[in-house]
């Protein structure tokens, strides 16, 4: 899904760091859609609604890679997506392959203040909201383990 793509741009992060960031990053796009109509307003913009995977970075002990291009965004099919909805229910949306086949992971959501929180069957993912307009949405996801801090930060376009 996602995970393979976000490994491949992030080769100094342990195949297990990197799938449970991977992971992070889909629950986060799927918690922050904007519904604002200010894109200058971030206070009043809503993470409701479906976001597109546009950019990413990492920093892993506060060296900061170039932002890219997300990569697990396939050629020829629509953006991989996250799609946050009214009531707590959140769907990620991944298109592999030449056929453009979209596979579906479905959890639930919700926003405390600037974190947003994405369940996903066991799974528990944490986000910092950095900013959310009506166009755009930045999250910031982060871990330390062994000493070593890992930070993803991902920008989603309003779909």
């Amino acid at each position: 899904m996602f995970t393979n793509n976000f490994i491949h741009n992030l080769k100094q992060i342990s195949m297990k760091k990197a799938i449970i960031f991977f992971v992070f990053t889909l629950v986060l796009g799927m918690v922050f859609p904007s519904c604002s109509s200010n894109d200058d307003d971030s206070n009043s913009a809503s993470v409701v609604g479906k976001w597109n995977f546009s950019k990413m970075s990492a920093v892993i002990n506060g060296v900061t890679s170039p932002e890219i291009d997300y990569d697990g965004n396939e050629s020829g099919c629509p953006k991989d997506y996250l799609e946050f909805k009214s009531g707590g229910v959140y769907n990620g949306g991944d298109y592999d392959g030449s056929a453009c086949a979209l596979g579906i992971s479905a959890g639930t959501w919700v926003q405390t203040g600037n974190t947003l929180t994405i369940t996903e069957g066991t799974d528990v993912i944490s986000a910092e909201i950095i900013s959310v307009t009506s166009s755009m949405l930045k999250l910031k996801a982060s871990e330390t383990d062994n000493g070593i801090t890992y930070i993803v930060n991902i920008t989603f376009t309003k779909a």
